[in-house]
């Protein structure tokens, strides 16, 4: 994608915009670097983000989200560290919001407290563990997904809700590396972080996170605890220090 390179003293700024995560992503780094390391940067970034979708974007049968979901419906399942880490965070926050932040909300035959039938096992010595499914939770199967061992799973683990938020804490991580220490990274004008100093309002260190309805007909988050979406053009922003909290407090509020 083309990017805008403005030498400055001290710090050069380098802006550059590419999809990812199914939305935009909008990228301004500020260092003392020239264009082709800014390049190099803007490369790892996507870089990252690819390995952000490549382990949990339910709508890539070959995501290891997917492969996992489809493969616990017959037995257990070995997980990544990584994704056994973030959907043990999702069932810790769906403890913590009273079941308003629930990962199988959208699942065929959705019923309230689904997603109690998602069993997460750790490994004993090393990190990561298995991902099963507790068949007496389970609704009937008449809809489920089909999988390659011939069985079906009634269960969606939809980590939308979470992934961006979790998607900036890797970047966080990522670009202090590359020495980049001020920086905006935007994820579809919804989830933000700011780092160092920077030509936005949002506190450094912070993330700023957005979730509701852009539109009066977008409703696209549905409340775990009734089974409706919300209704009506509204919104709910937060600032918070780490990305994944910003993005279940946002939804949670919102509902």
């Amino acid at each position: 994608m083309p990017h805008l390179f403005r030498p400055s003293t001290p710090q050069n700024r380098y802006y550059a915009w590419f999809l990812a995560l199914h939305t935009r992503v909008d990228v301004l780094l500020l260092a003392p670097l020239t264009e082709s390391e800014f390049q190099k940067v803007e490369e790892a970034i996507r870089a990252e983000l690819s390995a952000v979708e490549r382990m949990g974007n339910r709508f890539n049968m070959e995501s290891e989200l997917s492969q996992a979901v489809a493969a616990a419906a017959v037995r257990p399942v070995s997980l990544s560290p990584e994704l056994f880490s973030l959907l043990a965070r999702c069932l810790q926050a769906h403890r913590e919001t009273g079941g308003l932040f629930d990962i199988t909300v959208n699942s065929p035959d959705f019923t309230p407290g689904l997603i109690n039938a998602v069993q997460l096992t750790p490994f004993p010595d090393v990190p990561g563990g298995t991902l099963s499914f507790l068949r007496t939770n389970l609704p009937p199967m008449t809809q489920g997904v089909p999988t390659r061992q011939g069985g079906s799973s009634s269960i969606i683990l939809d980590l939308s809700g979470i992934l961006k938020g979790y998607a900036l804490e890797r970047l966080r991580v990522l670009l202090p590396s590359h020495g980049i220490t001020d920086a905006l990274i935007n994820l579809g004008n919804s989830s933000i972080l700011s780092l160092g100093t920077n030509p936005s309002d949002i506190p450094s260190g912070q993330c700023l996170t957005t979730s509701g309805n852009a539109t009066a007909d977008r409703c696209h988050i549905r409340n775990p605890l009734t089974g409706k979406f919300i209704t009506g053009q509204r919104h709910v922003s937060v600032i918070t220090p780490n990305g994944i909290d910003g993005e279940i407090l946002s939804i949670t509020r919102f509902l």
